[in-house]
Formats: C-alpha cells, sequence, structure tokens
C-alpha cells in the first residue's frame, strides 16, 4: 500500500516469512522457499517483486530475519561455532567474515546505527537446570 494509503499491491505468492525493506528503499528480503522447497532468503526489487532471486542460508546458518548492509549491497547471517556474523554480497564479491567471537554464546540480532558506522549486536547464553520438586500434592 503506497504511503498515502490506495489499494494494496499482492507481491508474491510464495511464503513469506519475517519481509525486510533494503534501506534504499529499493528491495524486499525475506525469509522463503526456492521452487526446490527448500529454505532460503528470497530477495526481489520493488515495486513488483521482480528479478527474484534466492540466496540458500550457509551452513551453521538459519534463513531467519535479513540484516541488510546500509548500502543495500548485502545483508548478515549468522553461522558457525562459535557464532559469528557474516555479510553475503549481492554484487558477486566473496563472503566475508564481520565479527571473531571465540565464546558460546549465541547472536540474538544486530542493527546497524543510522549513520551505518556501527553495529549493536545483541549476543545471549542459555543456561539449563533440571529442578527436582518434591512433596507436590495430587
Amino acid at each position: 500500500v503506497a504511503i498515502d494509503g490506495g489499494t494494496p499491491v499482492q507481491l508474491t505468492n510464495r511464503f513469506v516469512s519475517v519481509p525486510t525493506l533494503s534501506p534504499d528503499g529499493k528491495m524486499v528480503a525475506f525469509s522463503s522457499r526456492d521452487d526446490q522447497g527448500r529454505s532460503a532468503y528470497a530477495i526481489c526489487n520493488l515495486p513488483d517483486c521482480s528479478s527474484l532471486r534466492f540466496v540458500p542460508p550457509r551452513p551453521g546458518g538459519g534463513s531467519g530475519r535479513i540484516t541488510w548492509t546500509p548500502d543495500s549491497t548485502g545483508f548478515l547471517y549468522v553461522t558457525g561455532t562459535p557464532q559469528n556474523l557474516w555479510v553475503e554480497s549481492l554484487g558477486g564479491k566473496p563472503t566475508r567474515q564481520l565479527t571473531h567471537f571465540t565464546d558460546d554464546r549465541q547472536i540474538a540480532d544486530a542493527a546497524w546505527s543510522r549513520d551505518g558506522t556501527r553495529l549493536a549486536i545483541a549476543r545471549t547464553t542459555t543456561t539449563t537446570d533440571i529442578v527436582l520438586i518434591r512433596g507436590l500434592k495430587r
């Protein structure tokens, strides 16, 4: 739907999860399935979702929300053990590792500053316990 209102326009008839608009407003990316039914990132040009292309998730990575690079030329993804952020270029440049964490904390999210010069990364630690409770009455 246009910002000033109007009739909604369907962009695709594919499964779509967590759509994300590129910073330049020219593309949309979302988690979907490719033509063989495999999980993949789908990226298409706006306003009509033309030039649809699929980028398969990298080994150890998910196919969740895309975090675009500030210049809209690629996106970040999480992969590896330990988890690190990598940049996937849409223009054919080699994939590059952005962070070099060495501990077992998980990367929950990442977001660029408005000027694109800094990256905030939310990292988590999961703790698991087994608790025995005695004396419960039925």
